[in-house]
């Protein structure tokens, strides 16, 4: 299958909105801003559609402008485990080493809410990696930052005990929840994809964190009763 099927195209790019909307171009002079523009397009991704899927090869460059995409890994067994996030201002580093290298994508990556992009052409992004510095550098970066978040995830993985990973987990999700900081909306199902293990392992652990005081379950949501006592489990040995 060939990546970019589901993506809706719309009308062409502006320039200046582009580079508020991309970071990495602030820096470029307009000449480039307006190569760039003028050669992309918008796509739209639904919610829960594929941007990639294991064994695509890649047509389409994107940098996702709004939204968010979840790039994961597939089990045999249906089991899934999330690699990491493509979220505003950024690009997803399967989808470049797939159109670099011309090797199927090795996972998949799925629209979390309704994504929009900025995408090019493969060629054309080919030819750019040459030629525009200031993407090459966005791209060497945003490779240097997923490598790190990668091995992050194989040492927790190695290295901490399923517990301590939920723990942290649950302790980063309240943290992101600026209004309500002490409710998350999050099934087990979810959770246990995001950290690659079986629903029921996840249901059982936080079922011991309620009965402990942590936590209080409720149906689709969970709240923060004692969050010393989730801080402590995060960093135990036992």
């Amino acid at each position: 299958m060939t990546q970019g099927t589901a993506l809706g195209r719309a009308v062409t790019v502006d320039a200046r909105d582009l580079a508020q909307q991309l970071p990495f171009l602030e820096g470029a002079g307009p000449a480039i801003r307006r190569k760039i523009a003028d050669a992309g397009t918008v796509a739209h991704l639904a919610r829960d559609e594929y941007f990639l899927r294991e064994g695509d090869v890649c047509s389409t460059f994107a940098i996702v402008l709004s939204g968010r995409l979840r790039v994961f890994k597939l089990g045999e067994s249906g089991q899934e485990i999330t690699l990491y996030h493509v979220g505003p201002g950024e690009a997803c580093p399967l989808n470049v080493s797939c159109i670099l290298s011309d090797r199927p994508v090795p996972a998949m990556a799925k629209a979390e809410d309704d994504v929009s992009a900025l995408v090019v052409p493969a060629d054309t992004f080919r030819a750019w990696m040459a030629d525009v510095a200031p993407l090459r550098a966005f791209i060497f970066e945003m490779f240097a930052e997923r490598l790190t978040e990668v091995m992050s995830l194989v040492e927790e993985v190695a290295f901490r005990k399923m517990d301590q990973r939920l723990a942290s987990y649950l302790m980063a999700m309240f943290d992101q929840e600026e209004e309500t900081g002490d409710c998350v909306a999050v099934t087990h199902a979810h959770i246990a994809s995001e950290l690659g293990t079986a629903r029921e392992v996840v249901s059982r652990l936080l079922k011991e964190f309620e009965r402990l005081g942590a936590i209080e379950l409720s149906r689709g949501r969970i709240y923060l009763r004692r969050p010393e006592l989730l801080a402590t489990w995060n960093q135990h040995d036992a």
